[in-house]
């Protein structure tokens, strides 16, 4: 360790670096929109953000919650799963919303006053096994989120949340991560109910922020095909060679530490921008640093490190989990590195008609490890993928 100084670098899923860089642009444009809608009083273009797993979407997501929370907004935030109805999601946040919302001020508490009725009548409908308490008696309002039709249910619901965030005077941020994991009737009645919020002639201040892999845009077309245009797709790439420099100098220097040329040119050539490794090389690095000028043995040294740590957590768990023939198919797309791989040359590899190999390709897509990122190719969903699988041998 570099003289006791603190390891700034934090490799994990959702974990905060030290340094959010290469998404300024995305963040300055949530900023401008947040502003917007609390100028105005009204909503804006629901927003999609999409990108491999470890590029940063969830850590950029909470950012935006924060900022939001900061600006004063109501904030629902979850992360959609295949086990549990978005609907049940959404109550329990939104639960947890109102109880903050009405400790603010007596101000805020009045505005939602009614907010707290109809979410009564959505609870009811949605989750009435659910032990929802305010420590005020809240009765549920008749016609209200009660019908029984989902899309209808969630739009007045959230219709209601904008209403009294507008007389409080200020917004609702909804954001969902893992987007793509939610029940495709789910994501449809999601679709319907934002598509109706924003056909209002005025609509209400709610921002929906959903993030999740390269394939959401696709699964929201297919749940609902106007989601094509309704929502603003936002795509996370890897990092620049500037980006991830600026990554590992700047949290750095603010301990006094310096890294030399070779020891990044290093650590640029191995991680290929992907923010997970670039962080899991920074920390690996760090403690195995002799001095606080960093140089190129440190970097071997740490990268063995990071590669081994990254390997046991990230890619082997995805490989043992495969079935035997999912391996099969995903050792002959690894053949194509980092590139996407036709699905024809993935069949020829495998010496079957292409026909034959669709039950593996469908599974891996639901599975989350490929994606379609053109029609007749398919990518893997976690970058380094193949790397490993080459690199193993398997």
């Amino acid at each position: 360790m570099i003289l006791n100084a603190p390891n700034p670098f934090r490799p994990g899923a959702g974990r905060v670096p030290p340094e959010l860089v290469g998404r300024s642009a995305v963040l300055s444009d949530f900023m401008g929109v947040l502003g917007s809608m609390a100028g105005s009083g009204e909503g804006e273009r629901p927003w999609i953000i999409s990108g491999l797993r470890g590029v940063g979407k969830t850590v950029l997501l909470n950012q935006c919650g924060r900022n939001a929370v900061d600006a004063g907004w109501v904030v629902v935030k979850l992360e959609a799963s295949g086990s549990q109805p978005l609907a049940v999601q959404l109550a329990k946040e939104i639960y947890v919303a109102l109880r903050k919302a009405a400790t603010v001020s007596e101000k805020v508490k009045q505005a939602f006053k009614e907010t707290f009725s109809v979410f009564r009548s959505f609870q009811i409908k949605v989750d009435p096994a659910g032990v929802y308490g305010f420590g005020f008696e809240v009765q549920a309002v008749a016609g209200k989120a009660d019908s029984g039709q989902l899309s209808t249910d969630v739009a007045e619901m959230l219709e209601s949340l904008g209403l009294a965030a507008r007389a409080a005077g200020t917004g609702v941020l909804l954001a969902v991560d893992e987007l793509q994991e939610a029940p495709k009737d789910d994501l449809a009645a999601l679709n319907v109910a934002l598509h109706q919020l924003g056909q209002d002639p005025r609509p209400v201040p709610l921002m929906f922020l959903g993030t999740g892999l390269p394939s959401l845009p696709a699964v929201l077309a297919k749940a609902s095909s106007y989601a094509e245009r309704m929502y603003l797709y936002r795509a996370l790439d890897v990092l620049s060679e500037e980006d991830t420099k600026e990554a590992l100098l700047v949290p750095s220097r603010r301990e006094r530490v310096n890294w030399t040329e070779a020891a990044l040119g290093i650590v640029l050539g191995v991680s290929r921008g992907y923010p997970y490794f670039v962080q899991a090389c920074g920390k690996h690095i760090w403690d195995v640093a002799a001095s606080r000028i960093i140089d190129a043995e440190d970097a071997r040294i740490g990268i063995a490190r990071a590669r081994d740590e990254v390997d046991a957590g990230l890619y082997k768990s995805r490989w043992e989990r495969a079935t035997t023939a999912q391996q099969e198919f995903m050792k002959a797309m690894a053949r194509d590195g980092d590139n996407p791989s036709l699905v024809a040359d993935i069949a020829t590899r495998l010496g079957r008609a292409q026909t034959a190999v669709s039950a593996p390709r469908q599974s891996l897509i639901q599975a989350g490890l490929v994606y379609t990122p053109r029609r007749g190719y398919l990518a893997f969903t976690v970058p380094g993928m193949a790397d490993y699988i080459n690199r193993h041998g398997h």
